[in-house]
C-alpha cells in the first residue's frame, strides 16, 4: 500500500467500521459519504457511510450524474449530513477521461487541515462509485488549493476499516477494440484483494470487459479459463486450448500482453498453451 501523508494516517484513526461501514448486504445505490452525528461517533467516527442514493434516481449521462451526487453531498438531509459548510456552492461538473472535476465557490478554500481531507474524500468516496469515475479533482473558483498535498484524489488514497482486507488500488492500462477493430487502450484503477496477483486482477478487468462504451471487448465472447501466476516480475499466462482457438487474430493475444506489462510490477508475459509453454509475448 502507499505511503499515505501524515494527515492521512490521522483520519485513518479517526474511522471506525461502525461509522465508515458498507453494509454485508448488497447496496442497491450509492453510498453517499457525510459527516457523523457528534453524539454518535464515540469519540472515533467522522465518516458515515449509510446514506444511500438509489440507482434509479440518478440521470443516465454521467457527467449529470456527477452533478446530480454532488447536489445531494452539500444538502444535510434526514440522516446525512454534509461535510462541506452552508456557503460552498457548487460552479461546474465536467468529466475529463476518467476523473471528475469538481469546481466549488470560494468559501471551500477556508476548509483547510482534518476539515478539508474529510470533506475531499467524502467527495472523492461518493463519486468513484460512478461508473467510469476513478479520480477526483477539487477546485475553488477554477483554482487548485495550494495547502492540499495532492490534486488528484482516488479513493483508494484512503483506507477504511471495513475495507482491511484491500491490500492496495493497482493502476493499468487495458486494450480493448475500437470501432475500427484496431487496440485502444483504457487507463482504470483496479482494486486488488489480499492473495490476487496484479495479473489476476488484470485478467478479471479484462474479462469483464471496458468501462467505456465507445470501445469493445477484447476477448471473444466464449472466452474462458485464462489464468496467471507470478514469479519474480514474470506473468506465467496459461490459456486453455479451446480458448486459444478462438484468439484467431494476433492483436487480441498482444492486447493481452499490454494490458499486462502495463501494471506495475509485471516486466514480461510468458504465454502456456494448455500448460506447455510458447514463449513469450509482447
Amino acid at each position: 500500500m502507499k505511503r499515505i501523508a501524515t494527515l492521512f494516517l490521522l483520519l485513518l484513526l479517526l474511522f471506525s467500521a461502525a461509522g465508515c461501514a458498507a453494509t454485508e448486504e448488497p447496496v442497491e445505490g450509492l453510498v453517499l459519504y457525510g459527516l457523523t452525528a457528534e453524539e454518535e461517533r464515540l469519540g472515533g467516527d467522522i465518516i458515515s457511510g449509510t446514506t444511500v442514493l438509489p440507482w434509479e434516481e440518478l440521470p443516465q449521462e454521467r457527467e449529470a450524474q456527477v452533478q446530480a451526487v454532488m447536489e445531494h453531498l452539500m444538502r444535510s438531509e434526514g440522516d446525512y449530513r454534509s461535510p462541506l459548510p452552508e456557503n460552498v456552492k457548487l460552479r461546474q461538473v465536467q468529466l475529463s477521461g476518467s476523473t471528475a472535476c469538481v469546481d466549488l465557490s470560494v468559501g471551500y478554500t477556508l476548509l483547510s487541515g482534518m476539515e478539508l481531507t474529510v470533506a475531499d474524500y467524502c467527495i472523492t468516496l461518493s463519486l468513484t462509485q460512478l461508473t467510469g469515475v476513478y479520480a477526483v479533482r477539487i477546485t475553488a473558483e477554477g483554482r487548485e488549493l495550494v495547502h492540499r498535498s495532492k490534486q488528484t484524489l482516488l479513493s483508494g488514497d484512503v483506507l477504511l476499516s471495513s475495507m482491511d482486507d484491500v491490500v492496495r488500488t493497482l493502476t493499468a492500462r487495458l486494450y480493448f477494440l475500437n470501432e475500427e477493430g484496431r487496440l485502444e487502450s483504457e487507463e482504470r484503477l483496479l482494486t486488488q484483494y489480499e492473495g490476487e496477483s496484479a495479473a489476476q486482477v488484470v485478467l478479471n478487468a479484462l474479462t469483464e470487459g471496458p468501462e467505456n462504451d465507445e470501445l469493445l471487448p477484447l476477448l471473444p465472447e466464449d472466452f474462458t479459463g485464462m489464468s496467471a501466476r507470478m514469479e519474480s516480475g514474470v506473468c506465467h499466462l496459461n490459456i486453455p486450448g479451446e480458448s486459444m482457438d478462438l484468439l484467431q487474430e494476433e492483436k487480441l493475444l498482444q492486447g493481452v500482453a499490454r494490458s499486462l506489462l502495463s501494471a506495475e510490477g509485471i516486466q514480461q508475459v510468458q504465454l502456456y498453451v494448455d500448460g506447455t509453454p510458447q514463449g513469450e509475448i509482447k
